[in-house]
């Protein structure tokens, strides 16, 4: 008996749980980013920096804190959120164009020679044109949006269309799947990448657009109250609007990788 006593299983010891820790995708950039602005605002105290030239960062966060409580740059930020919202959703139109001019190679033959000028055409040299045609309202700025973001969606699907695997296509037609059935199970899936990449590289070209049309023919919108501040040199709410206008951009992009995970899981 007292030799099956002995040879009972000693309870197990608990295993002592891991401690969690930052991904190194946030912990580098922060820690980065902590290092600049420590260094930007020393400079800055001692007297290195010119303030009416440039700021520093607690200058610069006092005058955002000062629009946010106040609530003017929620109000720009509207404006230009539903500017480039509404464009952005425009160009989404992009999409199925990439998609059927990626697929006929006719078409493509036809119109890559006019995507491709006007891409490369600096349509912020026709922003007077667009206020003529639309207006100074939020019109000539939604169009502006739409010209600028509408490109890297539509050449993005495209390259996509062209690296589908042709076995697959050629698989689908042994089975006797149509044109629609061929774009919907086989040709849209593998181009999904793409076009992720493509709407990423549109959300930046958005609010460079909707940004550059309200500094030249507006009077509301994060672009105007930037163009107002740098007229009257208030360095540091000029760089605090700028700096709003970067998070918000940070956001946007952010929250796309989110819809990146859910919709194409096996990017992350």
């Amino acid at each position: 008996m007292a030799k099956l006593e002995s040879l009972k299983p000693a309870a197990a010891s608990p295993v002592p749980a891991k401690k969690s820790k930052l991904s190194p995708a946030w912990s580098y950039p922060l820690v980065t980013i902590a290092i600049i602005l420590l260094v930007w605002e020393i400079c800055g105290q001692i007297g290195m920096i010119d303030p009416f030239m440039f700021s520093w960062p607690s200058k610069i966060l006092v005058q955002t804190w000062g629009f946010i409580m106040n609530g003017s740059v929620l109000r720009h930020l509207a404006i230009s959120g539903l500017e480039a919202g509404i464009g952005l959703a425009m160009a989404m139109i992009g999409i199925p164009l990439g998609l059927v001019l990626g697929y006929w190679k006719k078409l493509e033959y036809s119109f890559d020679p006019i995507i491709t000028a006007l891409y490369t055409t600096p349509v912020v040299a026709l922003t007077p044109l667009f206020v003529l045609w639309f207006g100074l309202d939020i019109l000539s700025k939604i169009m502006m949006v739409f010209t600028m973001a509408v490109f890297p969606i539509l050449i993005n699907t495209m390259s996509g269309v062209k690296t589908t695997d042709p076995s697959l296509i050629k698989a689908a037609r042994s089975y006797g799947a149509n044109e629609f059935q061929m774009f919907k199970e086989v040709i849209f899936p593998s181009t999904l990448s793409y076009i992720l990449t493509g709407i990423r590289l549109a959300i930046g070209r958005a609010l460079i657009a909707v940004v550059v049309a309200e500094m030249l023919a507006a009077n509301k919108g994060i672009g105007y109250a930037i163009r107002h501040a740098s007229e009257l040199f208030r360095t540091a709410e000029y760089l605090g609007y700028v700096g709003v206008l970067m998070v918000f951009s940070v956001l946007l992009t952010q929250l796309l990788k989110v819809v990146e995970r859910k919709i194409a899981p096996w990017r992350s």
